[in-house]
């Protein structure tokens, strides 16, 4: 980069496609426009009702595992461990061709919703259900005491 090389602000255009001279990306408009475009991928990468593969849920207790399969092929997990008549929630992973489609927190809940059906507690290591338990509240009452 010489010295004669300017720096400009890239400037978003209007709805019309024509710069306005207000269409500047700062960091005070990062984020919500990050959450638009992962609100309108969501919205979009949904499976539809006539979708050839479905999302199917598992709980095998043989393998301390909640998967998600599509065609057989696991894509998500939550992986756990009992001690103490409770359940300690370790790890949850989604393939990464497979992120930020909801599945998680769909894993997740249906995996609460089973412990909780089972009359057990959770322990809970892993972040990424400590922080869907944090935005879904109702889930609140799964959660065992600390000992």
């Amino acid at each position: 980069m010489s010295a004669d090389d300017e720096t400009r602000p890239f400037e978003y255009p209007d709805s019309a496609g024509y710069p306005d001279g207000a269409g500047f990306l700062d960091e005070g408009t990062t984020a919500p426009v990050d959450d638009v475009t992962l609100r309108a991928v969501r919205e979009v990468d949904r499976p539809s009702d006539d979708a050839d593969s479905e999302i199917q849920l598992r709980h095998r207790s043989e393998d301390h595992v909640y998967a998600a399969l599509i065609d057989g092929k696991q894509i998500a997990s939550v992986r756990y461990d009992v001690e103490d008549g409770r359940v300690i929630i370790r790890d949850t992973t989604v393939e990464s061709e497979f992120r930020n489609r909801g599945i998680a927190s769909e894993l997740i809940a249906d995996a609460l919703d089973d412990i909780r059906d089972r009359g057990t507690q959770v322990t809970v290591q892993c972040p990424v259900v400590a922080a869907f338990i944090a935005e879904n509240g109702q889930y609140a009452d799964v959660i065992a005491p600390e000992r």
